[in-house]
């Protein structure tokens, strides 16, 4: 019988068995979308920007209203 292994001819190095861990994600690239939170954190902080942009323009042209 020519099929069994030990008769196949010389074997070729076997490659070198992997990790049993995970490796640690790569990290995200590209457009990730913001929750809840940071959405309404951003909202509410341009909001108030803009009310003391808007009293820093009037004090400093001297307009009223």
């Amino acid at each position: 019988m020519t099929n069994r292994p030990d008769n196949q001819g010389p074997r070729t190095p076997q490659p070198a068995p992997r990790p049993t861990y995970d490796p640690p994600p790569q990290p995200r690239r590209g457009y990730q979308r913001q929750s809840l939170g940071e959405a309404v954190a951003k909202s509410f902080i341009r909001s108030i920007a803009s009310s003391l942009g808007r009293i820093l323009v009037r004090t400093l042209t001297g307009g009223r209203r």
